[in-house]
């Protein structure tokens, strides 16, 4: 026996219902994969650059360190206490008896006027490389190289009266990364075994 012919007028689209339903939600799927993607490579490129920009701080702070010492040229040639003021000439800034009036961490180093302007490009004085990676601009305020600034700052230790017995210095390093919000601070003290007066 045949089946029964099925005439046009019969039909209902079941099937075609159907494969536009999980068409529907096959897109739906790609859409949402590629979102999430697209995401985690964000969240991937802003780890990095934080990345960067932190290993070129820490960079600035050994830099800082090397000037502080002297070690960068033979004989070393040590700062001195008097190379330090106010005014952070050469980033180098005299916290010790009058704070300057604005914390360093409020500070924008890549600025051209103002203390920020003061602050230390890496490599400037010790001729350390540069940060590879990062953008270097004559003008400051587009680089994105590291800068530091030293501070001069009173300490107490060994000493039992509680007056200023021998320099510490708090060394501030800035750095910006390859994307434009990225900025890394770090600050460190440091205490020199031997300091020149």
């Amino acid at each position: 026996m045949h089946p029964p012919p099925i005439y046009p007028n019969q039909q209902r689209g079941v099937a075609l219902l159907t494969a536009l339903i999980f068409l529907v939600i096959l897109t739906m799927l790609g859409l949402s994969i590629v979102g999430s993607t697209t995401a985690e490579e964000k969240v991937a490129r802003n780890t990095r650059d934080v990345d960067i920009a932190f290993a070129a701080a820490e960079a600035a702070l050994r830099d800082a360190e090397l000037r502080l010492t002297g070690a960068y040229q033979w004989p070393y040639n040590a700062l001195k206490v008097t190379d330090f003021d106010i005014a952070c000439t050469n980033g180098l800034c005299d916290s010790s008896l009058t704070p300057i009036f604005q914390s360093v961490n409020d500070i924008d180093f890549y600025t051209k006027t103002g203390l920020g302007a003061n602050s230390q490009k890496i490599g400037t004085i010790t001729g350390t490389a540069l940060v590879s990676g990062l953008k270097d601009d004559v003008d400051q305020s587009k680089s994105s190289q590291p800068r530091y600034m030293i501070e001069k700052v009173c300490t107490t230790l060994g000493s039992r009266q509680g007056f200023c017995n021998m320099p510490a210095f708090r060394i501030t390093a800035k750095s910006r990364g390859r994307l434009p919000n990225t900025l890394v601070v770090l600050q460190e003290v440091y205490l020199p075994a031997d300091f020149g007066n």
